[in-house]
């Protein structure tokens, strides 16, 4: 991407956001960082504006893409686990259709839309899945990033706005919620598989994401295009937890929790919390880790984007415990 380019990113406080939008300032772009929530942790070098905007908010959001060449488009209703189907919707397809609307209006050259691999629900044990495989999504927010996806193709191609929609595989690194949460339980001896352990991982590092990002930014004949993001190797779940702990330095998982008493302690923990109005630490949703199988064809990417990944799993957990990526995070003052 060439330098001094007006860029705009959504869901610029979270985890892939806050990478993206340091990458983009160190080499050179004038960024637009919009969240929910004041965004920390960003780069200071470069331009980056903040904006603490909801993307709900139509009035608030259209003069934010005045001047703007491309949008990266990451926000989304995810984690919250008790949140009814229709507040999903609400941004993961009504508000991400809106936001397409409003940079065509506004003249932007290209949207790079975040979707999910979730849309495909389980990979199952078979051949790695391809972008026009059958999609059987399996809970509300999986439902609603795929309902998302269509419509604001759909949008784009009413509205002639260049558009490329990513589906990332289960993306790791320093900063990661989800990397750090693990790591704990390893160091603290906690983490116990519910199951065998064998279902299929993708794992991809962060700083792979965001070049592909990158990549799909300016990628020349690919609007409209959907593409699958992840790492260089599948590998069974087993394996994946194993290299954390092996290159943490860290004693080996061992222990194994039947599925049924591991999901019964999910339902459990969802009712639990949701009656106090907080996240639960174990919910049917996160159980998915230790159940669904991550096996995804990235060949589209790498033939239509020349995306390739090349940052294997223990290379990828060394950067994360050292905090190195290619561009380190600078805590906004």
């Amino acid at each position: 991407m060439s330098a001094r380019r007006s860029v705009l990113v959504t869901g610029a406080g979270g985890f892939i956001g806050a990478h993206l939008v340091n990458r983009l300032a160190s080499l050179g772009m004038e960024v637009r960082a919009l969240d929910l929530r004041r965004p920390n942790g960003l780069a200071r070098e470069g331009q980056v504006r903040v904006h603490q905007v909801d993307i709900c908010d139509r009035r608030a959001l259209a003069p934010l893409l005045e001047g703007v060449d491309t949008v990266f488009h990451l926000a989304s209703l995810h984690l919250e686990v008790g949140a009814d189907p229709a507040a999903f919707d609400a941004v993961n397809v009504h508000a991400s259709a809106d936001l397409v609307t409003l940079a065509a209006e506004q003249g932007v050259r290209r949207l790079v839309h975040t979707s999910s691999v979730g849309v495909y629900g389980d990979a199952g044990r078979g051949p790695p899945l391809s972008e026009d495989a059958p999609k059987h999504p399996d809970s509300p927010y999986e439902r609603s990033k795929l309902k998302g996806e269509t419509a604001v193709i759909s949008r784009a191609h009413d509205a002639g706005l260049e558009l490329v929609a990513l589906r990332p595989a289960w993306v790791y690194g320093p900063g990661c919620p989800r990397t750090g949460k693990l790591l704990r339980a390893l160091r603290k001896g906690r983490f116990f598989y519910i199951g065998p352990g064998d279902n299929r991982r993708h794992p991809l590092f962060i700083d792979e994401m965001i070049h592909a990002f990158l990549l799909a930014a300016d990628a020349p004949g690919q609007a409209g295009g959907i593409y699958n993001i992840a790492g260089p190797r599948i590998m069974p779940l087993r394996e994946m937890v194993e290299t954390f702990a092996s290159v943490a330095r860290v004693r080996l998982p061992t222990v194994h929790v039947p599925t049924p008493l591991g999901y019964a302690a999910g339902w459990a923990a969802e009712l639990a919390f949701h009656a106090v109005n907080r996240e639960p630490p174990l919910s049917r949703r996160s159980l998915a880790f230790f159940r669904s199988h991550n096996a995804w064809d990235i060949s589209a990417a790498q033939r239509e984007l020349g995306f390739e990944p090349a940052i294997d799993l223990e290379e990828g957990i060394r950067r994360t415990l050292t905090g190195t990526t290619e561009q380190h995070a600078v805590v906004a003052t």
